[in-house]
Order: structure tokens, then sequence, then C-alpha cells
């Protein structure tokens, strides 16, 4: 069992680096913006979360920031609930624990993710799945979209789970429309296609229900 650390909020598209959260707008320092981003999509153990963020993919302003800094704005981030620690067996189940109990959001407005790019940036590098079949990515493309749109509506992740298991009275009736689109999951595939978006920064965690994490 480990402690592992992910950001919450989502980042403002437009303007100085802002981040959104229930809500309320957070401005953050430059130590602050690059752990939070490093965080974003991601769950890390408290060791991983410098090395990670001096690695080379953060960029050359990363490495200006000392370890005892970088614990510092951890413990800032934590009090303020733009970081969350959670305790679970591995960050694959960490992401799930926190998704279930999470109000998740998109990222981007879904009409502003190209298909192309949509498809890619949901599966990470492209040719990992077969993207030669261009029917079978046309309705992967059209289901991740609607599941987005979804979320853009209504983001309780939990109330998501409860329709999947047979309890249409949990969702808002504006969302039934897209019915034809949650039968296609259960209840861990519906889980598995959250982790990737978020893992990908398409969704982010709009906030968390304290009482079921």
């Amino acid at each position: 069992m480990g402690e592992f650390y992910t950001a919450i909020g989502v980042k403002q598209e437009s303007g100085p680096f802002c981040v959104i959260k229930q809500g309320e707008r957070v401005f953050l320092a430059r130590t602050e913006q690059l752990l939070w981003t490093t965080l974003q999509g991601q769950f890390l153990e408290k060791d991983e979360i410098y090395p990670e963020i001096c690695s080379e993919k953060a960029g050359s302003c990363a490495k200006k920031a000392g370890e005892e800094e970088v614990s510092y704005c951890l413990r800032r981030l934590t009090n303020r609930r733009l970081v969350v620690k959670v305790m679970a067996n591995g960050a694959e189940d960490a992401q799930k624990m926190l998704l279930k109990s999470s109000v998740v959001v998109p990222a981007a407005p879904v009409f502003e993710i190209a298909a192309s790019a949509f498809f890619r940036r949901a599966f990470g590098e492209p040719g990992t799945v077969s993207s030669h079949d261009k029917l079978w990515r046309k309705q992967w493309e059209q289901r991740e979209r609607s599941v987005l749109k979804m979320l853009g509506i209504f983001g309780d992740v939990s109330k998501y789970l409860e329709a999947i298991e047979g309890s249409q009275e949990a969702l808002p009736k504006r969302l039934l429309k897209y019915w034809d689109v949650l039968e296609m999951y259960d209840r861990e595939s519906f889980l598995r296609t959250l982790c990737r978006l978020h893992e990908q920064k398409m969704i982010g965690i709009l906030t968390v229900q304290e009482k079921e994490v």
C-alpha cells in the first residue's frame, strides 16, 4: 500500500496560468505550476515527483526548482486541495479509486478537438491500435466523444456507475438521449475509459467527494 499524489482541477485554456476548481480560479507560482502540471493525469508516489519534475520532458526551467521547494509546494497544494493523496496498491488502483468518487469535466470543449487528434491523444502513441480500420476508428471516436459530451453536462462519475448498473434514475433526464452509449459499457470498461481519458489529460478532476474516497 502506497501514497499516490495527483492534481485536482482544470487548467484555464487562455491567459495566465490558472487552475479552475469548483468554480474558483486559483493562480499558482512558478514551481507550483510545474508541480501541478507534472501531477496532472498522473498518480505518483512522493519520491517519484521530484525526479519527474526534473526529467527532460519537463523542460529546462523545471531544473531550477530545488527539492525542498518542490516539497513545500506539494504540502501547500495538498492543503489547498489542488493536489490529493490516495492510499492504494498502485497507480492504476489509485486512479480508479479516485475517479469513482470524483466529479470530472472535459479539459477542453469536445468540438475543439479534431477527430484525428482526438484518436491519437486518447490512445497515446499512434499505431498502438488498428488505426487503419477507419470504420472502427470512426465508431470509437463517436462513442468517446459522446462520453465527453455527457461529462460536459454532468460529471458525477458515481452516478454514471449507478446508471450502468441499472439505475437510470441516477442521471439527469437530459442525459437519457445518451443511454444507448452507456449501454455499451459495464462498470469496469467505463472506468477504464475514464482512466485513459484522464491519463491523456482529456478530462480533469473538478472535485472529489471526500466521504467516498
